[in-house]
């Protein structure tokens, strides 16, 4: 009998070391719809975006803090101390997407890993590919005033958002030349517009270039029936 307790006692917590330590759950959703999912108390709870990068967390207020990975877009989360009870927000992702979610305090996690998969949305590396706008690709200008390598990645990170949300897969070929949306975001603007490529000739960032305000142009370099998409970003501040 003693023998059959000690392997029943054995199994029991090797099952639930397994449970504790290595906790990684995988989560499928669209954006705009709702997750739920346990973070841990006694340990650090990262949050990944499958293909996406996370640009921020919001939440009126919360018992965890919170840091981003700047190397990987992931968020990770520490117990901070109070009385753990159940939190809600939103994931906001740099291509622009909005998940919200609800966030469970649990014990029994060591460390915790949650993985969320976007259906129905392109990655942030075909997003990058769909808009052609590394700061060192042809297409992309950036204002010279106080010019730097951080600003001019923020530009371009702004800009893959602005494409991603407005524009997406959309053909310029299906659009009348002219004003198409705008998006707006952390004190910028992107205006959006449909421009000729006549004689299949790419208009050159500088016509665009027609305010003060505007830090920096981004022409699409594909034409689509005799059309470009072009991005004008400007400081709202």
């Amino acid at each position: 009998m003693n023998r059959f307790a000690l392997l029943i006692g054995l199994m029991v917590m090797l099952l639930s070391w397994s449970q504790a330590a290595a906790d990684t759950v995988r989560l499928t959703t669209r954006p705009d719809q709702n997750i739920s999912f346990d973070a841990s108390v006694t340990g650090p709870t990262r949050i990944s975006i499958v293909g996406h990068r996370i640009s921020k967390i919001l939440q009126s207020s919360s018992n965890f803090e919170m840091v981003n990975d700047e190397s990987t877009g992931d968020v990770f989360l520490r117990f901070a101390g109070g009385q753990p009870t159940s939190e809600s927000g939103y994931i906001v992702t740099e291509t622009g997407h909005t998940i919200g979610f609800t966030m469970n305090p649990k014990t029994e996690l060591e460390n915790h890993t949650v993985l969320v998969t976007l259906r129905g949305v392109s990655t942030s590396a075909a997003v990058s590919q769909q808009t052609n706008a590394p700061a060192s690709s042809s297409g992309f200008a950036v204002n010279s005033g106080g010019s730097g390598s951080s600003r001019t990645a923020n530009l371009v990170s702004f800009t893959r958002q602005a494409y991603a949300a407005r524009i997406g897969n959309r053909a310029a070929s299906g659009q009348r030349v002219g004003n198409f949306a705008s998006y707006s975001a952390g004190g910028l603007i992107a205006r959006i517009s449909v421009a000729s490529a006549r004689s299949g000739q790419i208009p050159a960032e500088r016509q665009f270039y027609r305010s003060s305000r505007t830090l920096a142009v981004y022409v699409d370099r594909v034409i689509s029936g005799g059309k470009v998409w072009v991005i004008v970003v400007e400081d709202t501040r």
